[in-house]
């Protein structure tokens, strides 16, 4: 579609930032973390003020972007023609291997791109809450609180799909959505190339870091989704390059600005990095007082008022509606959140968060490691499963082999790997001597130690850990570069791009390759790839409203994660007003409040779907709603459609 020409604009203007900041930073690695640094604050901002004003429409988005390249091209030709430094190491020449390895790296974004762009957003949590609260947004033309059933659409933090949504009101379509991932999943490598350098590594260990990155298969089947993990990454070893810039170069206001702007977009669009985060904004204050002394204050309060403001509109409207700025409502806490704090269950998620990583393809070996693992806990006094720091309850805790499933895959090679390094570490006098890289060490080790300390195990728990994961690329580039034997190094480096290539070709619900694939498919069967069972019954729902003329549609879910985002795909038609959608339903009581005021309180659906949880006893012949009577006309598993009588 013409449309999608549109979708490029904000991304020419990312190509702008970043030759702007080629002549400041004079590294192309930095411009391009500064570059999508500014890109990112432009998006929140931008989104927070329209918001307002309910100006979140084609015209007003078009206008920003557009403004923003004009501005752009402005500064860029006021500066001086500077010619970009493309570092290579001192000691060593940019050889042949590096250059193959690069290939390989590159291979994967541009295949893990392809699906990207390809294939529409499709994971569980896309259709439940990522697009959904976009649809949303574009609706409303404001990111205000909205009723819904499901509540993880309003109180999670919003960063990744406001950057989605900019790109959906552009392109009227979601063929961009899932660039916000990829993006993320090539900007987290670079970032890791540079922290190595910042470590100390030569352009072996860079190289290395950003293979060790790239190859993740958590993060390669991520890479094409709409989900907000390798979001939150990016932002993540953006804030500690920066915070590491700072510790070796002082304080200037640039960097600066990077670092509280890099923090708050972390902090916007996951609420897990702020354990990420924490164990580096410790050292990075630590260091910074005992570098600058009374030099901190004004950067301290810089860091926290810029962070501020970017998360300030997203914690006011928790705030406004449920109490408080950050967290969920208490129905939804016992999800994750530890009910027993004490040193055997702290050891016991230490152990189970380990063992999920060691999953092979031979059976007896994940049993052996289960047996390992229930023998540590007898030792404890903790039972596997304890329901405290375990969900769901009953939830059996097992050793996967690999998974090509982007909610449960792991990374057993990167896992052990990580470990050799740590070893190599302490064996080697000369690295227990190198305080940046053992004070880094221990601040990566520390986020892993805080997700066991604060979150329940879950079965999608590995998710979590591909930040951890990113975040300890540097130290393997840094480590393995340095073994004696150059040609090993080499072939390890090189057996990881290999080894991840079924986690390029065959994503479960965006393959590649093979039957049911991405080009074999058409979009909108894509939509249902990983529940088929349902397609038939969205399909025939949809039609039967349709012909009825229904431009005012309700919806009633009571099931728990009901998918939601397929109708707003499919209930739009080309030369027809889009019909409005809301929700006229919610178990949550605070939620409820949204119901009672405008627009919602007046709107009158002529029509509701309804999706209730199986036997819950709650679904009947007719709903009464506002007076109005509405009788149930048509019905398929899972979904019911009720029309005013």
């Amino acid at each position: 579609m013409i449309t999608n020409i549109f979708g490029l604009i904000p991304l020419v203007t990312l190509g702008i930032l970043w030759l702007i900041f080629q002549k400041i930073d004079k590294c192309w690695r930095s411009a391009i973390l500064s570059a999508a640094i500014v890109w990112g604050v432009i998006v929140a901002l931008s989104t927070e003020i329209l918001s307002l004003f309910r100006l979140l429409t084609f015209e007003w988005v078009f206008g920003l972007w557009l403004v923003a390249n004009i501005l752009g091209l402005m500064v860029y030709l006021k500066f001086k023609p500077v010619k970009p430094i493309f570092e290579k190491s001192q000691e060593e020449k940019f050889s042949s291997v590096l250059v193959g390895l690069l290939g390989g790296v590159f291979f994967i974004f541009a295949a893990v791109g392809l699906v990207a762009v390809v294939a529409p957003p499709n994971n569980w949590d896309s259709m439940t809450y990522h697009m959904s609260r976009v649809a949303h947004w574009m609706q409303n033309r404001s990111v205000e609180h909205y009723p819904t059933s499901y509540v993880p659409q309003l109180y999670h933090p919003p960063g990744a799909e406001f950057a989605i949504m900019h790109f959906q009101i552009l392109t009227g379509g979601d063929r961009f959505a899932n660039l916000v991932q990829w993006l993320s999943m090539v900007g987290s490598a670079i970032a890791v190339s540079l922290i190595a350098k910042q470590l100390g590594a030569n352009g072996r260990g860079q190289v290395f870091a950003a293979v060790f990155a790239a190859t993740l298969p958590m993060g390669i089947l991520q890479g094409s989704s709409t989900q907000n993990d390798y979001a939150v990454c990016f932002w993540v070893v953006c804030f500690v390059s920066c915070g590491l810039a700072g510790l070796s170069a002082g304080i200037t206001g640039i960097n600066t600005f990077k670092i509280g702007a890099s923090l708050g977009l972390a902090l916007l669009t996951k609420t897990t990095a702020y354990i990420f985060c924490l164990p580096f904004i410790i050292w990075f204050f630590v260091g910074g007082i005992q570098g600058f002394r009374g030099k901190m204050l004004q950067p301290i309060l810089i860091i926290a008022g810029v962070t501020f403001v970017l998360n300030i509109g997203h914690f006011w409207r928790n705030y406004d509606l449920f109490g408080y700025a950050i967290g969920a409502p208490e129905s939804f806490t016992k999800e994750y959140k530890i009910e027993a704090i004490t040193l055997p269950t702290f050891l016991s998620n230490v152990i189970r968060n380990l063992g999920m990583q060691a999953g092979t393809r031979i059976s007896r070996i994940n049993g052996a490691i289960v047996g390992v693992i229930n023998v540590l806990h007898r030792i404890l006094g903790v039972a596997t499963n304890d329901a405290r720091i375990t969900w769901p309850p009953g939830q059996v805790f097992a050793i996967a082999t690999p998974s090509f499933n982007e909610n449960t895959a792991t990374n057993p090679i990167h896992f052990g790997l990580i470990f050799a390094s740590i070893t190599l570490i302490l064996k080697n006098p000369i690295w227990q001597k190198t305080k940046i890289v053992i004070t880094y060490l221990i601040a990566v080790i520390m986020t892993f130690l805080l997700i066991c300390f604060l979150l329940k195990l879950q079965p999608w728990h590995s998710r979590h850990h591909l930040s951890i994961f990113v975040l300890f690329s540097p130290i393997f580039g840094l480590v393995v570069s340095q073994l004696s034997n150059h040609k090993n190094a080499n072939y390890l480096v090189a057996i990881l791009i290999l080894m991840s290539l079924p986690w390029v070709f065959h994503n479960n619900f965006r393959p590649l390759v093979g039957d049911g694939n991405i080009f074999n498919s058409s979009r909108h069967d894509l939509y249902f790839t990983s529940r088929p069972n349902i397609e038939v019954a969205y399909n025939t729902a949809v039609d039967f409203v349709k012909a009825q003329n229904c431009t005012n549609i309700g919806l009633s879910f009571w099931a728990k994660n009901a998918w939601e985002y397929p109708l707003w795909v499919m209930f739009p038609e080309p030369g027809k007003p889009a019909p409005r959608i809301e929700h006229i339903s919610t178990i949550d009581p605070v939620v409820k409040q949204k119901l009672n005021s405008e627009p919602y309180k007046s709107f009158i659906p002529c029509a509701i779907i309804y999706q209730s949880t199986k036997n819950d006893g709650k679904q009947g012949k007719e709903i009464v709603l506002k007076n109005q009577t509405y009788a149930q006309k048509w019905s398929m598993e899972p979904l019911s459609v009720f029309v005013k009588k």
